[in-house]
């Protein structure tokens, strides 16, 4: 099932093309002068002058290489387009040009292995981790860009990574990619055998320890099959966007979207999974973090039932 990416995914002519367009700096620049201005268009004049380019040769030169795709000519003027959006919002992110560090700084939470206070920190690598200094628990490691640490205090940044985690997760387990909108393959995949050997796409992989919960006996790997985007995802997540689970939760004393992720333990702790069976796959989620246990059953598909009596 895992994606096999060959020439046929490579970007196309066309798509090189367009990044050539945008390697002039004034043609950035005239994107910027859009998207600041009122509903993102401007006249002319206006426009030529929040650019501050003085030929006007050299303006409509460039101006024209944007036109029909990034930049549209209206009765107006000249308006920003949805691809001149997407350009824009690649660069606010940060991720190309900012070297973006948070100090490690302490949680309102404590370590589920050892029950030392946890802490979060954010690297040049653009990962954000939240981890125990005490034992070494990675608690949850994923990318975040340097834009969601920006005009935020510590709080609000644990926020947003919390936040934009779970909405990646989500998009990617309904087969959605969240950052180019192509199918997500899935598939169950882990060190889950009685012999310790490995199942599905990590056979392959000599550095997966280094990935997040990889201690865990199954994971639930998602592969984009039109971008570079995969993962390994804990098998609890699958619980998150499940009403009949989250409800019964909520009944519970578990507030699944108010508690952060790493404070789920049927999301971040391994010995939460019961592996029952490879073929098919079939993981058993013991949730205990409410005031009465839950079993949980995923099975191949993302399935979800609640064992009777659970």
């Amino acid at each position: 099932m895992s994606h096999e990416r060959g020439e046929t995914d490579r970007p196309t002519a066309a798509a090189e093309s367009a990044f050539t367009v945008l390697s002039h700096e004034l043609r950035l620049e005239i994107l910027l002068a859009l998207w600041e201005a009122p509903g993102f268009s401007l006249s002319f004049a206006e426009l030529r002058k929040a650019v501050d380019e003085r030929d006007s040769g050299r303006f409509n030169y460039h101006l024209g290489k944007l036109q029909d795709h990034f930049v549209v000519a209206t009765d107006e003027g000249y308006e920003l387009q949805y691809p001149g959006h997407r350009v824009l919002d690649a660069i606010q992110s940060g991720v190309f040009h900012e070297e973006t560090t948070v100090e490690p700084f302490g949680l309102a939470a404590d370590c589920r292995a050892c029950g030392s206070g946890l802490t979060f920190e954010y690297g040049t690598d653009c990962i954000g981790r939240v981890r125990c200094p005490d034992c070494g628990n990675r608690a949850l490691e994923w990318p975040f860009d340097p834009g969601g640490v920006a005009d935020r205090d510590p709080e609000g940044v644990v926020a947003a990574f919390d936040r934009r985690t779970r909405l990646i997760w989500s998009c990617a387990l309904d087969e959605v990619c969240p950052f180019c909108a192509g199918r997500i393959a899935r598939e169950f995949t882990g060190a889950a055998t009685e012999e310790g050997t490995c199942v599905g796409v990590i056979e392959g992989l000599d550095r997966y320890e280094e990935y997040f919960a990889s201690d865990h006996p199954a994971l639930v790997y998602v592969d984009c099959e039109r971008c570079s985007f995969y993962s390994f995802l804990p098998v609890g997540v699958v619980l998150l966007t499940r009403p009949a689970v989250t409800g019964r939760l909520h009944r519970t004393g578990v507030a699944v979207r108010e508690t952060p992720l790493w404070d789920l333990g049927f999301v971040v702790d391994a010995d939460a999974l019961d592996v029952r069976s490879t073929a098919p796959f079939e993981v058993a989620i013991a949730v205990e973090d409410g005031d009465e246990p839950l079993t949980a059953v995923v099975e191949d598909g993302l399935a979800v039932s609640l064992e009777a009596g659970g």
